[in-house]
């Protein structure tokens, strides 16, 4: 999971505590882990609170991350024919 949001923190939640959350959720992803006291299944989150929750600059900062992987994705593949290459 990649953060997205300069202001957000990464929270473990039940179904719970995501669905009464006050703050905003940007991902949700299942663990294979359950909370010892209640036994119910744990998310990882990426929250913010909602005061500091700007939807376009959220959108900007994203494609700008897609844009970055993108290009480091793009290299790599580079650098994988080149040695792939070197090797036959």
């Amino acid at each position: 999971m990649v953060k997205t949001h300069p202001d957000s923190r990464f929270s473990l939640y039940s179904l719970e505590q995501i669905r009464d959350s006050a703050a905003i959720i940007l991902q949700i992803e299942q663990t294979e882990s359950t909370f010892t006291d209640s036994k119910r299944p744990v998310y990882l989150c990426e929250v913010v609170p909602a005061a500091c929750y700007n939807r376009n600059s959220i959108a900007e900062r994203l494609t700008d991350e897609i844009i970055k992987i993108n290009t480091e994705n793009r290299r790599l593949r580079g650098k994988i024919e080149r040695l792939e290459k070197a090797l036959t």
